[in-house]
Parts: C-alpha cells; structure tokens; sequence
C-alpha cells in the first residue's frame, strides 16, 4: 500500500454476522445495491500561516495507487474523484514560492469528504526561523503539529520536555530544532514554555501548536506525553514523515476511530470480522471492494463470518494470516501504509496509517492470540 498529512476519511470493514435481510449478505438470496468503491474528495487549498484560499496550487495524493492529482481553480477550489473506499490518503499541495506541504491523512469512508487541504509559503516558514536567530538549512523539512485531547479539543499545560522527535531507534533525530510552540501571534514563540491554545487568524478554532525545524528528509515518530483524563500520563504516536525543502502537517490526539483500545481477547465474529465489512456498516471499507462483482473479489469479506475466516486462515488457498510471524499476514501488510519510495505492492490503498492504528492492533492481536472465531 502506498504511502499517505490534515486528516481525510475513506472506507473500512464490518463486524458479526450479517442479519438475514442484510443486503451485503451474498447467500440471502435479495439484490445487492450498486457497488460503490470510491468517493469524491475536495476541499480548497489554504495558505495555512494566511488562511486564504490559493488558485493554481497543484494536490496530488500518497496513500493509493494509482496516484491522483488535481489544480486548483481561482477560488483554490480542487477535486479528486474516485478515491478508494477505506483509504487514508495523504495529499500534498505545491504551489510556486511555496514548500510542498504533506497534510495530515484524510480517511475516505462511505460519503464523500470535504476538506481543505494546506500550504506553506518560503517566506512564512524563513520567518519562524528568523525569529530564533536561524536561517533555514537547505534539503531539510518544517514540521508544525496540531496537539489535540482525544476528544478532539486543544491539549494545553504540557511542557516542551513531554514533546520528542525520534527516528527508528527511538532516538531523538539528529539536527533537528525544536519544539517550540506556537503564540498568540501565530509564529513560533521561543519564550512559550506550555502547550498554550490560540485562535490564530482571528476567528477560526483555537489550536495548540508545536513545531520542529530542520527535519532530515525520513519517516519519524511525533511522541506526545499527556494526561488521558484520568490521571494517568499516556503517550500519543504519530507517524511523520519529512521530504526535502518541504513542509509536514501532523496531528498528535484528536478523535481517532477503530475498536482495538479496549478489547484484550479479541474473537474473529465478534471484533475482527465487524471491522472487515463495508463503511456503511461500521467496518473500515474493505467489504466495499473485497465483495461479489467488486475489484477485490478474489477474497469476499460479506459473506457470513465462518466461511469468510475459513478463506483467510493459514492451510486456506488464500490464506492471509500467519501465524508464525502474525505482523507478516497480509490481512495486515496489504492495506499497511507503505512510506514514500516503497515499491507498490498491488493493493490499491492503505487502510491502516502506522502499526499504531486500533484496527491494525486489534487483527494483530487477534492473530497473536490464536485466532479464536
């Protein structure tokens, strides 16, 4: 699956058996509706330090295959048709003068998505280094991350220690500067010393903003330490990933879907199987396509439970699970993100972001915990 930046939604899997008037059920015997395996995805293309509207900016996508790519009209308006149900998608913005921006991954489900996407200017970013005494080091990236609780609203009170940057060795990244918050005039303010929420331009939501500066071009982790509301400091992962001169939106928290946080025994009918089906069910699309008559049809997640684990487990024709290695079954690695520069792997979107997702961790536990249906 190829790789995915502001968050989009596309579609997912179902749980359970399907009730007998189900019309997913390909053995009730009653019509199936129209197959529907991609939505629309637009939105308008934003200055983000300006947040006015940008004609003639150029979106293209990270996270399906093939690729899509659109040009924004006079009012920064874009479109990108027929992106894959269950997809997360990254889409990226360039526009002359302008780093190219990496937004956070849009998540494709069963509607189509309205979203803007955002960029950020060279002299907007010069400007955050110029006000720590800095001057931009070329081939290196800018991150900026919104800091969000799991409800959705700004994290605040935290200290700049709980914020790191580490590279695969959960190492802190050589060279990087940073973090320094976001202030009350909406630049980087090196005397902020606490996560501090502002509504920056006047008038649109408040936010609560670090950022990095000089990221080597490479995937990296954003590790947030807060407070999970009940008095308990948890970490928060994010995945980052950095490509030269460019810019990086990232979102730490935030309201986050998938099942797997609390479930600790998980049963295929019950946890994993719902989670298989289509978006318009609860599932994370892979029945939009993996269904009778659709592109993914080798392998047919709608039909009842028993049968659609038998198709999948290790002595099946198709197995996709391994039980030796579970992180290498391909119910796992096919709809896995893969990072910019990965070779294509004949999936046609990436469902889970990181290992970090709750869905990806709950099939990974299930597997792990011997597959009980």
């Amino acid at each position: 699956m190829r790789g995915l930046a502001f968050s989009l939604t596309f579609i997912a899997a179902c749980a359970g058996d399907p009730p007998k008037n189900n019309p997913v059920d390909v053995d009730a015997g009653v019509d199936a509706p129209p197959l529907i395996v991609g939505q629309r995805v637009s939105g308008k293309a934003m200055d983000y330090f300006g947040n006015v509207a940008m004609a003639d900016a150029t979106i293209s996508t990270d996270g399906i295959d093939p690729p899509k790519t659109s040009t924004t009209i006079t009012d920064g308006t874009w479109a990108l048709d027929d992106v894959p149900t269950g997809s997360k998608v990254f889409l990226s913005v360039a526009h002359l003068n302008y780093r190219t921006t990496r937004n956070v991954a849009t998540t494709v489900a069963d509607v189509p998505v309205v979203q803007d996407a955002y960029l950020m200017s060279v002299a907007d970013v010069t400007r955050q280094y110029t006000t720590l005494g800095l001057t931009p080091t070329g081939g290196r990236a800018f991150l900026a991350a919104e800091l969000q609780l799991a409800n959705g609203m700004p994290l605040e009170g935290i200290p700049l220690a709980n914020i790191t940057l580490v590279d695969a060795l959960d190492q802190p990244v050589p060279g990087v500067i940073g973090p320094h918050f976001f202030g009350l005039a909406g630049d980087i303010d090196p005397l902020l010393l606490t996560a501090t929420a502002f509504a920056v331009p006047l008038g649109t939501p408040l936010r609560s903003r670090v950022a990095f500066l000089d990221l080597p071009p490479g995937n990296y982790t954003l590790k947030v330490t807060a407070p999970n509301g009940q008095g308990i400091d948890t970490i928060v992962l994010s995945t980052v990933t950095a490509t030269a001169d460019g810019a990086v939106l990232a979102l730490s928290g935030g309201v986050g879907g998938g099942m797997g946080g609390a479930v600790t025994d998980p049963k295929f009918a019950v946890d994993v199987y719902p989670r298989l089906q289509r978006a318009a069910l609860g599932g994370v699309g892979c029945a939009n396509c993996h269904t009778l008559g659709g592109p993914g049809a080798i392998l047919i997640f709608d039909k009842p439970a028993a049968e659609v684990l038998a198709l999948m487990l290790p002595a099946a024709p198709l197995g996709r699970i391994d039980t030796v290695t579970p992180a290498s079954s391909m119910l796992l690695t096919k709809p896995l993100y893969e990072p910019l520069g990965a070779p294509p792997d004949g999936h046609p979107n990436a469902t889970f972001l990181d290992i970090n997702d709750p869905d990806y961790k709950l099939i990974l536990l299930w597997i792990t915990n011997g597959l009980k249906p």
